[in-house]
């Protein structure tokens, strides 16, 4: 799965209004308007639509004839079989892509559903969270437990094939994820290049059923150290819960950790948010052709509660938008390292037949107006791991910061 922050569109009236039961029926529909439009409709009658066709001399032409003259020229040279459908897809999916924005995709029916079932917190993969950085498609994180991380999967690793097959500049994310995505229960093989090394290494993984936890509280001195790891449609409610338990334990600090976090659901995060802000602060800010401001509700259940956050390089999108309103509006302290820098929002418009469009529609600032996705999020108290050394020394930290807090 990709990281993204995503949020819904309702189907839009003038493709859902009458859904479009099979790929034929387009077909047929665009056949017949051909047909009107070169043989039964003179040029010029005003009040006729003019989107595929255009005037040029007093006839009417198609408005762009290449597509119907490739069409045309495939099916009547082409030596082997055709399916109208993979081509139709094949050209929607061609033509989002040209956009040039890897996470402005179009995916199909299936894909669709699969992604869908991730977001809701459950899916079948080797579970690995990817995203592009400078052209390659590179590991965010691999999820605690999975395959993927069992079998020596690292963040920040380039994957530049799987079972063999190189991964291509024409490829978009969603494609790699399908590519690693299978039957539960067989191996996959991925050819990675780690971060400082300059050779490949080949690493076989058996794909299971991965299912996301994503909030992980433990109690340790009044203290609750809460790890959330995705933004799923359940994590709010899960965040809930533990701040029930909160409340009753009478904790007296919170380490709230993201590392790993790939993101999720932008209106989760701001529900987050709600917890510890105060109503109407804001969290973040859409920068796209409109401007919006999310803003914090009710609830500040968690407000003037001491806390801090740990970040990493595998916290992207809506981890790195809740550390940011925190850290501006509270001034909390950030430990780790500085965040992926994935401030981008992708807006999933669902199509008729089952198949969705997901365009990136803005990029997010933080409430002291800093980009996320040119600058990520920088730790206040910058940590690193020594993969060497034995215990979580950003978690040691963060604990000794809290406790430092609490003893003011």
């Amino acid at each position: 799965m990709n990281q993204e922050i995503i949020t819904q569109k309702p189907e839009q009236n003038a493709t859902a209004s009458r859904p479009v039961k099979n790929i034929l029926t387009i077909l047929l529909l665009l056949a017949i308007g051909i047909f009107i439009g070169r043989y039964l409709m003179p040029a010029g009658v005003e009040g006729v639509p003019m989107k595929l066709f255009t005037v040029v001399d007093g006839e009417r032409e198609l408005a762009f004839p290449t597509f119907w003259e490739a069409w045309d020229g495939l099916h009547e040279n082409y030596i082997g079989d055709l399916d109208d459908k993979d081509l139709l897809y094949g050209s929607v999916a061609g033509m989002v892509r040209s956009s040039g924005d890897p996470y402005t995709v179009f995916t199909e029916p299936a894909e669709s559903k699969q992604f869908e079932e991730t977001l809701s917190g459950s899916f079948a993969g080797v579970g690995i969270e990817i995203g592009m950085r400078d052209g390659f498609v590179t590991v965010i994180a691999p999820l605690d437990g999975s395959p993927a991380k069992q079998a020596g999967i690292l963040s920040e690793d380039i994957i530049v094939a799987v079972d063999n097959e190189q991964i291509t500049q024409e490829m978009s994310i969603d494609d790699v994820v399908q590519e690693i995505r299978g039957i539960e229960g067989e191996d996959v093989v991925l050819t990675v290049i780690h971060k400082g090394e300059n050779k490949t290494d080949d690493i076989t993984i058996t794909r299971g059923t991965i299912k996301i936890e994503s909030v992980k509280t433990t109690y340790e001195d009044d203290i609750a150290h809460i790890h959330i790891t995705h933004f799923n449609g359940d994590t709010t409610e899960q965040f809930a819960g533990v701040v029930k338990e909160i409340k009753k334990r009478k904790i007296q600090g919170i380490i709230l950790d993201m590392r790993g976090n790939p993101g999720g659901f932008l209106q989760t995060a701001v529900e987050i948010a709600s917890y510890f802000l105060e109503p109407g602060q804001t969290v973040v800010t859409e920068k796209g052709k409109k401007e919006n401001t999310h803003k914090a509700g009710g609830g500040t259940l968690l407000r003037n509660m001491p806390m801090v956050i740990l970040v990493d390089k595998g916290s992207a999108s809506a981890s790195e938008i809740l550390a940011g309103a925190l850290h501006d509006q509270l001034d909390t302290p950030i430990i780790g390292t500085q965040t992926f820098g994935k401030g981008s929002v992708q807006e999933m418009i669902k199509l008729s037949d089952g198949s969705s469009l997901r365009v990136t529609v803005a990029k997010w600032y933080t409430p002291n107006d800093v980009s996320i996705s040119d600058e990520g999020i920088k730790p206040t108290i910058e940590t690193e791991n020594d993969p060497e050394a034995d215990g979580d020394e950003q978690l040691q930290k963060a604990k000794t910061e809290i406790k430092s807090i609490l003893n003011k």
